[in-house]
C-alpha cells in the first residue's frame, strides 16, 4: 500500500508540474536605410538679420566623417562647400569632427577676417546646429580672440539617427 501511495504521489507530481515553455525571442527589428548628409559650409546666414558672412579664404580645414560602416574617414583641406550623402542602417550615430588652420602670415594686416567652423550634419528632418561665425576688422583682433578661445579651432557635431 505504501508504494502504491508513493508511486500515486510521485506521479501526481511528475504530471503536475508546470513545464517551463521557452520564451520566443523577440524578432529583430528590420534595419531601416536612412541618408546621412555631413556638411562643411563656407556662408553663415544670420537669420535675425538676414545678414550672410562668407568664411575667409585664409583658413583651411581638416576634419573626419563617420561613413556606413563606422569608420571615420578624414578630409584634408577641401574646397568649401563641401558635402557627402551617405546611405546609413539606423540606429546610427552619426559623427562630423575637425580642425582649422591658418598661417598667421596670410592673415591681412588690416581689413575684413570672417572665421568660423560652419559644419553640420543631417538626417531627415533632424539636423545639429552649426556654429556660427565671427567677423574680425584686423589680424591683431582676430589673433586675440583667438588666443582666449582656442576651443574655436576644434569642432564636433553628432547625430542619433533613427
Amino acid at each position: 500500500m505504501f508504494l502504491l501511495a508513493t508511486l500515486l504521489i510521485g506521479g501526481m507530481m511528475f504530471t503536475g508540474c508546470k513545464k517551463d515553455n521557452p520564451q520566443p525571442t523577440p524578432d529583430t527589428p528590420a534595419q531601416t536605410t536612412k541618408s546621412v548628409v555631413y556638411t562643411m559650409d563656407n556662408v553663415w546666414k544670420d537669420e535675425l538679420s538676414s545678414a550672410t558672412l562668407t568664411v575667409s579664404p585664409y583658413f583651411h580645414y581638416t576634419f573626419k566623417y563617420k561613413d556606413a560602416n563606422g569608420t571615420m574617414v578624414e578630409v584634408n583641406d577641401p574646397t568649401l562647400p563641401w558635402t557627402k550623402e551617405i546611405s546609413v542602417n539606423a540606429p546610427f550615430e552619426a559623427k562630423l569632427e575637425g580642425t582649422v588652420s591658418y598661417d598667421e602670415n596670410e592673415l591681412p594686416e588690416q581689413g575684413e577676417i570672417i572665421f568660423g567652423t560652419l559644419g553640420s550634419i543631417k538626417s531627415g528632418d533632424d539636423k545639429t546646429i552649426p556654429q556660427n561665425a565671427g567677423k574680425f576688422h584686423a589680424r591683431q583682433q582676430f589673433l586675440d580672440f583667438i588666443s582666449t578661445h582656442a576651443d574655436r579651432l576644434n569642432y564636433s557635431f553628432t547625430l542619433s539617427v533613427n
